[in-house]
Order: structure tokens, then C-alpha cells, then sequence
């Protein structure tokens, strides 16, 4: 049977050694886990009810813009991941835990040896998203925006105000959540961050959405390797304009 340190070291061949930090302060293990779920609870509903994603009922009739998926409407999707994956925990982790936002991967930092993996990473991403951007599931879906078509300050407009919901997000669930919940939990906080991170994919495609929870495992594993989501965050912006740029193409958005 594998042992944890022949996990570690075999983690440490592939990834390198773990950045040392100091020990956390504030709150202790149990206390901070607790406030680290039950507001996360609290806020995955406010953003899946009141933050803009599609859902059934046609809860959103009364907000101007988001139904049609104008590039202003998706503001108002950006303004509240801002707020409940950015905001709210970056305020809870200085007031309430009284600790530096680096300790919850708030930080840039990337090893040659992590960059490596991270971009094989972007490599591997590339096929399937290629495979996908043919189904019609996926062309109906992409770009969110559907008033981009072929211009290109739009198209990057959108896509840099996308990068910034995605780093509120990769802080939120590789960050608050898989750090506030470590030290309680070790290594299975990782499952436990990619349990609400596969829910909020629901209205995706079937594969894409079996996807984020295999990509919420390799990420928040590199994001606990490396104490930081600045990797996660590139990973994610450079897919998700891969996936725009195709779908506007078979669109024939650049003709």
C-alpha cells in the first residue's frame, strides 16, 4: 500500500517541494472550516438564484440584458461573481480571520517545473475543445456574448472582463474554499471544493460539465502545491477564449 510520504514524494518529483508558509492564525481548523462552508453555502445560492446563470423558471425577466446575452447585460453576471467569488471572501479572510490574503493563493507565483504543467495542461485542454467546438451543443452556447461577431475590440473586451470573473472565481473555490478548508481536511479538500464547482457547470454541456469536476481535482491539487491560483487562472482565460474564438469561427463570424 502507498504510503502519505511516498504520495509526497511522489507529488515532490512531479511538481517540486511545497512553498513554506507560516502557520495560519486567526481561528482555529474547526471554526475557520465552519465559517468557510456555510458561507460558501450561503453565497452558491445567491449566485445561482440572483447572480445571473441560467436556470429554469425565468428568474431573471426583471434584469435588463441577461437573457439576450448582450456584452452589457454579462456585466451584470461579471459584477456579481466579483462579488460573491471576490469580494465577500477577500472581507471574511481580512476581517473575520484576520489573515493575508496570500495564505489563500492570492499571490503570483509559478515554479519552471508547475509552468510546465500548466501549459501541458493548456495543450491537453486544446483537443477536446477543438472536438467540441463541431457539436451544435457547443455552437449554441458560445460565445456567452452573442452580439460579439466579428469585432475584434469587442471579442477582447469580453474575453479580459471574462479573465476577471475567472480570477474572482479561481480564488473563491481554489482559494477561500481549498485553503480555508486544508488544515481541517488535508488533501480531501479538494474534493470538497470541486463538489459546488461541478454544480455551478449544470447548464453547460453534458462533457464540459463532467469535465470541471475532473478539472476542479487537478486544479485545486496545483493550486495546494503551489499556494497559488495564479496558474489556474491563466488556464482558464486562455481556454475559455480558445473555445469563443472557435465557436465564433464556425459561426462564420470572420468571413
Amino acid at each position: 500500500m502507498e504510503t502519505d510520504s511516498t504520495k509526497q514524494s511522489w507529488l515532490d518529483r512531479w511538481l517540486g517541494p511545497v512553498p513554506e508558509f507560516p502557520a495560519p492564525g486567526g481561528l482555529d481548523a474547526d471554526r475557520r472550516a465552519s465559517v468557510v462552508l456555510w458561507t460558501s453555502a450561503i453565497l452558491m445560492v445567491l449566485l445561482i438564484f440572483r447572480g445571473g446563470f441560467d436556470t429554469p423558471g425565468d428568474l431573471y425577466a426583471g434584469w435588463a440584458g441577461i437573457h439576450e446575452g448582450s456584452l452589457a447585460g454579462k456585466m451584470y453576471w461579471v459584477a456579481w461573481g466579483a462579488f460573491s467569488y471576490f469580494v465577500v471572501p477577500m472581507a471574511i479572510i481580512l476581517l473575520v480571520f484576520r489573515e493575508s490574503p496570500a495564505r489563500y493563493g492570492f499571490r503570483i507565483y509559478m515554479s519552471k517545473r508547475t509552468a510546465l504543467v500548466y501549459a501541458g495542461l493548456i495543450l491537453f485542454m486544446l483537443a477536446p475543445v477543438y472536438w467540441a467546438s463541431h457539436r451544435p451543443s457547443f455552437i449554441q452556447r458560445y460565445p456567452l456574448v452573442n452580439d460579439l461577431h466579428g469585432d475584434w475590440a469587442r471579442i477582447w473586451t469580453w474575453e479580459l472582463i471574462r479573465s476577471l470573473r475567472f480570477l474572482c472565481l479561481e480564488f473563491f473555490f481554489r482559494g477561500y474554499l481549498l485553503f480555508g478548508l486544508e488544515k481541517r481536511f488535508g488533501y480531501h479538500a479538494i474534493a470538497v471544493a470541486a463538489l459546488p464547482y461541478g454544480v455551478i457547470h449544470f447548464a453547460k454541456p453534458f462533457p464540459e460539465a463532467m469535465g470541471a469536476v475532473a478539472a476542479g481535482a487537478v486544479l485545486g491539487l496545483l493550486a495546494l502545491r503551489t499556494r497559488s491560483i495564479a496558474g489556474g487562472t491563466i488556464l482558464h482565460s486562455v481556454v475559455a477564449a480558445s473555445m469563443d474564438l472557435l465557436a465564433l469561427y464556425h459561426k462564420g463570424a470572420f468571413d
